[in-house]
């Protein structure tokens, strides 16, 4: 199909159909990954409550860390993009190879995590016991083995998104946990090893994905990033640091929120921790669209903003919102309609599934700001001002949702913690409608300046 060609012009063809054709990829990319994602949580919730809660309490740690490598990933898209749309692919070539180093080393923080008495400490932090730490050690010990392979192929799909090709990572995709949600029921169930058979599917789902990227690579790039050490490249981290680590910071911050929220729901057990992990899964659907235009939005907004074109970059904006908008209203409207329809696939008892539908519904409240937020995120990180929408994330997943969630666990018990998520939400789209128009004055008086800088020479 030709909405699938490889390396999109990103500076000619007309604003909404390269958008389109850039989120597209990404949008199957995610919908695959979310649904065997989706299988994994199924898998393991057949298992049991201490095994659901146990992945509910590992999913921020490995957020963490998935958080800050993205970051950086992001933060070498925009590079990247900037300076191929001045056409200098040296420049671009040079902060691939500084951004593999630099991911390659926030790996290691999680190695103390296959220590058993590491990990028991830890998890206990976060509220865990009993049969719960067992098991959340199990299922962490290949997702941390697994984490140099993720890092790999954020940065290389990076590599590729700056070129204007979305659909080979969405090959990727698709190839890594295609083979994770063949390989679960067989290791968890046929083969007897429980969580830890979801974890190594995991594991083995990022190695063969790793691997095609790396096949790709040779292939179809003129820029493959290698592990060397350059002079430049601190100037470079601190060039991708300066994007990347606002972005990591304001994921980390969702990962973080969610560890500290787990620590409130692990007060009234764990089929609230399980309920929570299964809406949250439900609702990447919703999000799917809005995370896929925004994934097309950062190098797009970086590569015309490196060509001075500030009426794409306002274009890019106003198609992103009306189609993230509309859609996230359309999927969001069934989700509140038919939660039970998703759910059911889980086989929850009568408890977590109506514990997760009350999350749902009180969450779909805030959908359609929520996809607005989003939308201004892609605008921030692809500019280089990511720290306003770290402002927004922080707000919203810390200084907003951690305080209402003990509010109004004290005064409506479980059922008034589900409302923390969509009041915070509309508090961050409120600090993000505010930045944006900020953000795109700086755009256009930075490409006004650069534009007369250009007449002088």
């Amino acid at each position: 199909m030709a909405i699938f060609n490889r390396n999109v012009d990103m500076g000619a063809w007309g604003v909404s159909g390269t958008l389109w054709r850039l989120a597209l990829p990404s949008m199957f990319s995610m919908f695959f990954h979310t649904l065997f994602h989706l299988v994994d949580t199924v898998f393991i919730s057949w298992l049991g409550e201490s095994s659901l809660a146990a992945m509910s309490l590992t999913f921020p740690i490995v957020f963490v860390v998935f958080a800050l490598v993205n970051g950086m990933a992001t933060g070498t898209t925009t590079r990247m993009s900037t300076a191929l749309g001045k056409g200098r692919k040296d420049e671009a070539r040079g902060y691939a190879d500084a951004a593999l180093m630099l991911v390659l080393i926030m790996s290691a923080p999680v190695v103390p995590l296959l220590f058993r008495p590491w990990s028991n400490s830890f998890f206990s932090l976060l509220g865990g016991s009993g049969d719960v730490l067992s098991e959340s050690y199990r299922y962490a010990f290949w997702m941390v083995l697994a984490t140099p392979m993720m890092s790999f192929s954020l940065l290389v799909d990076a590599v590729f998104r700056s070129q204007g090709d979305t659909v080979t990572p969405m090959k990727s995709m698709i190839l890594g946990n295609g083979i994770n949600a063949l390989l679960d029921p067989i290791l968890i169930f046929t083969f007897g090893w429980g969580i830890t058979g979801a974890s190594i599917a995991t594991c083995i789902g990022r190695l063969v994905s790793c691997i095609y990227l790396f096949s790709r690579l040779k292939k179809r790039s003129p820029i493959i990033p290698a592990i060397s050490w350059a002079r430049d490249h601190l100037a470079k981290w601190l060039s991708i640091g300066r994007i990347g680590l606002p972005v990591a910071i304001s994921q980390g911050g969702m990962g973080i929120g969610a560890a500290i929220l787990n620590r409130i729901l692990a007060g009234f057990g764990p089929a609230a921790l399980g309920a929570l992990m299964l809406g949250n899964r439900v609702e990447m659907f919703v999000f799917l669209p809005v995370f896929g235009f925004n994934s097309a939005l950062i190098p797009f907004i970086g590569y015309n903003i490196g060509k001075g074109d500030f009426s794409r970059v306002r274009g890019a904006l106003r198609v992103t919102l009306l189609s993230s908008i509309t859609m996230t209203g359309l999927v969001g409207t069934l989700v509140y309609i038919w939660p039970e329809f998703v759910l059911s696939l889980f086989k929850p008892s009568s408890q977590v599934m109506g514990m997760a539908i009350a999350s749902i519904r009180a969450s779909a409240t805030a959908y359609l700001f929520a996809a607005a937020d989003i939308s201004f995120w892609g605008v921030f990180q692809g500019s280089g001002y990511p720290v306003y929408g770290m402002v927004a994330q922080i707000a919203r997943t810390l200084a907003v949702r951690v305080p209402a969630a003990l509010v109004l666990s004290g005064a409506f018990g479980l059922d008034g913690i589900w409302w923390c998520q969509p009041i915070s939400a509309f508090a961050s789209f409120l600090i993000s409608t505010f930045f944006i128009f900020k953000v795109m004055d700086k755009i256009r008086e930075g490409m006004e300046l650069s534009s007369g800088n250009n007449e002088d020479e």
